[in-house]
């Protein structure tokens, strides 16, 4: 791993640790916000990609990881519902994330990209 990716995870990481640690839903909104932010760059390699035929595994999961992020953040703006309803549902999405990265992983075969290492 080179240095970049290293600060990378290790921001990701802090930035679930404060999720997880937060009591009130603005902070669990603003982690989401960076989370989100560090993780564009690799959906909009994924999408620059996409175009090209060809799809790196880590710019897939990332992707996803993008997607959550984005989507938890959506879910904890609502004012509609409770915070242990969003909670719920974030934690259920949570669950499948590696069940969509290998699904999205399987549609894009299906579609004849190469799925590079």
């Amino acid at each position: 791993m080179t240095d970049q990716e290293i600060l990378e995870e290790a921001l990701l990481q802090a930035a679930d640790l404060t999720s997880e640690q937060a009591k009130d839903q603005t902070t669990k909104i603003i982690a989401d916000l960076f989370k989100s932010a560090v993780l564009m760059k690799y959906k909009d390699a994924y999408d620059h990609e996409l175009i090209q035929g060809t799809v790196h595994r880590k710019n897939i999961d990332k992707a996803v990881e993008f997607c959550y992020s984005d989507i938890c953040f959506s879910i904890r703006r609502l004012s509609q519902i409770s915070d242990d309803e969003k909670e719920c549902m974030i934690q259920e999405g949570k669950q499948v994330k590696d069940i969509v990265k290998q699904t999205v992983e399987r549609i894009l075969v299906d579609k004849g990209y190469e799925i590079l290492s």
